[in-house]
């Protein structure tokens, strides 16, 4: 009989186990963290120094929920149980803290250092048993537990194992999913700019009533970093971005550059004024016509293109369970007693900056009081 079998060695399944030495982890791929050790572009944004009340504000989803999970288990409590696992933190722009090696491994192999107890295999079925345990079937066995955690991630970037399972077993067991949508994901577009690929530059997003703005990265098939992982919650499949690379003055790009051409003389890379303009941009600036100077204008302030989050890569899932059914006390189902549900399962995603993390990890710190009481 396992005591606590927590399904899913994810970022808050792995977080329990170092605070909670004992329980044991079901992972069913080969290594825990595979997507823990992807955050951050390697290096892992595990928190931000922002307080509980600022903090909510990143976040969609009930607000009072939110709340009573970060007020449980602050960013600085975060930070402090870090340090006590050997990590010290670094601060970056807009409060984000990294490990200061800026390695997102040494953030895996910190949580493991509590030496949990880890099997391997995929859940596929959770079944009350009449004694009140529970029976975990996988695919080539039975375990049987008092108490269950999942903590399997949502239904994003598969690869790693937050492919959606979860939610399936949730809800045979009785819970409400609010369908699943891939957020803090990259954005694919049609067009793409592969010619402008690797160009960082601030641009302003726009989908339906949603904006953000803030650094966008070209990628071949479309737009990441912060501003477009932020709005990709908002994009359903081939819904219109626009883009604000920049904004120019007409008669003073003409008038002012003389023999440079065009994309020389715009507030944008060289490449990206090419992907932008083909053959338009290599025009001297003072033989554009008024027709191809609003043509420019058009492309550079207010690009359009076909655009769908992309789910493989995608590092948070809007939607999942039902708050209502969770207690925001102890993370225990409202439906089956001794079942707790923790991270991004839930129906809550915050905004990029280490916000996502300190959820997962606050609610696996009060699965962790609940477990003791």
């Amino acid at each position: 009989m396992i005591d606590t079998l927590v399904i899913g060695g994810g970022a808050a399944g792995l977080y329990l186990a170092s605070l909670h030495p004992g329980i044991t982890i079901l992972e069913r791929g080969e290594e825990c963290g595979r997507k823990l050790i992807l955050t951050g572009g390697g290096r892992c944004n595990y928190t931000n120094k922002a307080e509980p009340e600022e903090m909510a504000a990143m976040f969609h989803g009930n607000k009072a929920f939110i709340k009573r999970v970060l007020y449980a288990h602050t960013s600085k409590d975060i930070i402090r149980h870090f340090r006590e696992l050997g990590i010290k933190p670094l601060e970056e722009d807009s409060g984000r803290i990294f490990p200061s090696h800026g390695d997102a491994k040494d953030i895996r192999a910190a949580l493991l250092s509590r030496g949990a107890d880890i099997m391997h295999g995929k859940a596929e079925a959770i079944a009350r048993r009449t004694d009140g345990t529970f029976a975990v079937r996988t695919e080539n066995r039975e375990l049987t537990a008092r108490r269950v955690v999942v903590a399997t991630g949502g239904d994003s970037f598969p690869a790693t194992g937050s492919d959606g399972n979860g939610y399936r077993l949730l809800q045979e067991l009785g819970h409400s999913i609010a369908t699943p949508h891939p957020a803090l994901a990259p954005i694919s577009m049609t067009p793409a700019l592969p010619e402008a690929e690797g160009i960082t530059i601030k641009a302003t997003l726009r989908t339906g009533k949603a904006e953000e703005h803030g650094d966008i990265i070209i990628t071949r098939r479309g737009i990441s970093g912060p501003a477009a992982l932020n709005i990709s919650r908002h994009l359903a499949e081939n819904d219109e971005i626009e883009i604000c690379f920049a904004r120019i003055d007409k008669e003073s790009l003409r008038m002012g550059n003389g023999a440079k051409t065009a994309r020389n003389a715009l507030p944008v890379p060289p490449h990206l004024a090419e992907a932008l303009l083909g053959p338009l941009a290599d025009r001297r600036c003072s033989n554009l016509s008024r027709k191809e100077l609003s043509e420019i204008d058009c492309q550079l302030s207010r690009f359009r293109a076909k655009a769908k989050a992309m789910k493989a890569g995608a590092m948070n899932t809007r939607g999942g369970v039902a708050t209502a059914e969770i207690n925001p006390m102890t993370m225990e189902s409202r439906i089956v007693s001794n079942l707790f549900i923790a991270g991004d399962l839930i129906d809550v995603d915050g905004r990029c900056g280490g916000y996502s993390l300190s959820f997962a990890f606050a609610t696996a710190y009060i699965i962790h009081k609940a477990l003791d009481a």
